[in-house]
């Protein structure tokens, strides 16, 4: 996923905002409500003790209170997030598939007409980048059927 570090934080108490952009470009506006913040913040910022990976806030009683770089995006329905987090629920399903089956990667790979780099790439749960039809192809060789639904978002 690209976006995964914030470049600049800006808070907004007036509209209880915070303006949030992330190093990929992404600007995103992430109201204090979603985070139950019910005080006026002093202070925010990317977080550099973990690589900008998060952001902190500090309100006036001196709480310090931190967020993800996902946490955002989640609250927005970012789509490229949404996806991403669609194809990790797609992959562990899968990977949990191929370890209770016994069959090997190389037998898997044949059946798929690949390599067996492209499994261990398809089963890598820190890979965002994956065609999800080789997925649904792989749960297919492991003896399962695909099947999807959408839900409306909350």
């Amino acid at each position: 996923m690209k976006h995964r570090k914030f470049k600049y934080v800006i808070f907004n108490n007036r509209k209880k905002v915070f303006n949030l952009t992330y190093t990929s470009g992404l600007e995103v506006e992430c109201p204090y409500s979603a985070l139950a913040i019910k005080k006026k913040v002093v202070e925010a910022g990317p977080d550099p003790e973990v690589g900008y990976h998060s952001f902190y806030f500090k309100l006036e009683d001196e709480y310090i209170g931190y967020v993800p770089f996902d946490q955002p995006l989640h609250i927005v329905k970012n789509p490229d997030y949404l996806r991403a987090e669609a194809v990790n629920r797609m992959t562990h399903e899968v990977k949990d598939m191929y370890e209770k089956k016994n069959i090997s990667k190389r037998e898997i790979a044949r059946r798929m007409n690949t390599s067996v780099t492209q499994i261990n790439r398809l089963l890598d749960i820190n890979n965002f980048d994956k065609d999800i039809s080789r997925l649904i192809q792989m749960a297919a060789v492991l003896g399962h059927e695909f099947q999807i639904f959408f839900k409306k978002a909350a």
